[in-house]
């Protein structure tokens, strides 16, 4: 009587980057996504770069710092969709710890080594380890300190210490590269969306690197050698064309796409 050949064990994260060919399987993916047209072939590579990696599954989310509301965010997921609906509809961004982690610090972190003291954090990591991060890489990218819109890439193995072992080091450098492509391809799109959208121009990007450094209507008005009401008048144009109140959130929009250096 024949017996049935056992199931292998999965492989350890230390296998899996030590293939000879790891980094040039990751590579050739990650290159892929800068040139990428829309974003379901973004989400494609993203899931094919997750594979390439070793991990099981991952999100990407782009928000910006110091701001808990929901609209702010932008998701990009290769994991269970039911996870985000709940994150979502629980209110979790208001208690992330990983988020506020990628607000603050840059290096990539497993997630386990994070102290994390607040229930409502605690919940919110719960709900994550339920849908497949029972282990996680948290994989920050940010564009420099004049940009307030930063991301966060999470890499979810539903292994417990799967990222915790050997191997973590040759991991995270791809991990790290493939954050940041996507970081730059999603401000890279969220500019062309709002210079289309708004017809946005040289001259009103000049007043509002006036207003960053924060000089009045009349000290602009001088500079440029005009009025003060057109100043006025040009704001207020602006305003409405990127549907913002005031010339304030005009430029805080401006900072997040990227157009203000």
């Amino acid at each position: 009587m024949s017996q049935e050949a056992p199931f292998p064990e999965p492989l350890s994260l230390a296998q899996i980057v030590s293939a000879p060919d790891y980094t040039a399987r990751v590579s050739a993916v990650i290159e892929r996504i800068a040139p990428a047209g829309d974003q379901p072939s973004v989400l494609a590579l993203l899931r094919a770069a997750v594979e390439a990696l070793g991990a099981q599954s991952a999100f990407f989310v782009s928000f910006v710092r110091d701001d808990t509301d929901v609209s702010s965010l932008r998701f990009m997921l290769a994991c269970d969709p039911a996870w985000c609906q709940q994150y979502l509809q629980g209110g979790c961004i208001a208690h992330d710890p990983w988020l506020a982690y990628a607000a603050r610090h840059s290096a990539p972190l497993v997630a386990s080594a994070l102290a994390v003291v607040q229930p409502e954090a605690h919940r919110v990591i719960a709900l994550a380890t339920q849908h497949g991060f029972a282990s996680a890489v948290l994989v920050p990218a940010h564009s420099g300190a004049g940009n307030s819109r930063i991301s966060l890439l999470c890499l979810g193995s539903p292994t417990p210490g799967f990222f915790e072992g050997a191997g973590f080091a040759r991991f995270k450098l791809g991990a790290r590269t493939l954050a940041a492509e996507l970081h730059d391809w999603w401000l890279a799109r969220i500019r062309r969306q709002l210079i289309v959208k708004s017809r946005i121009t040289p001259g009103d990007l000049v007043l509002l690197r006036y207003q960053r450094q924060g000089h009045s209507s009349q000290q602009i008005a001088t500079e440029l050698r005009v009025s003060k009401s057109s100043i006025n008048s040009r704001f207020q144009r602006m305003n409405t064309k990127l549907g913002v109140p005031n010339r304030r959130m005009a430029m805080r929009l401006a900072i997040e796409c990227g157009l203000l250096a």
